[in-house]
């Protein structure tokens, strides 16, 4: 792997034909997380109703992401999709200590 190379290893976003409006792409190591996955799904649920429909509307057409998150040799990291009334802080820092400790898990 190339030292700068980055995989997006998790990613939600808006889709009408999904029940529930949002739907999500994993990692195959992360598919078998049940915790981890509905901890990502609040979390995107959070972001979710923080956004107006207009924004909603624009994201779903347009394909932007919820949240994604990353990893390169160097860690993990995300990205959402932020409002000022909005502080997901301290959920994506669980959710990312919750896939690393997955990851490390499936790797022993």
């Amino acid at each position: 792997m190339a030292e700068n190379q980055e995989s997006i290893i998790m990613s939600f976003f808006y889709d009408q034909e999904s029940p529930s409006g949002v739907e999500f792409e994993t990692i195959e190591l992360l598919s078998q997380g049940k915790d981890t996955l509905c901890l990502a799904m609040d979390l995107a649920a959070k972001i979710s109703d923080s956004l107006p429909e207009e924004a909603k509307a624009v994201m779903a057409e347009e394909g932007v992401p919820l949240y994604r998150i990353f990893t390169d040799q160097k860690g993990f990291w995300s990205e959402w999709c932020d409002t000022e009334a909005l502080n997901v802080e301290e959920e994506m820092k669980k959710l990312l200590d919750r896939i690393a400790s997955d990851l490390e898990q499936a790797a022993h």
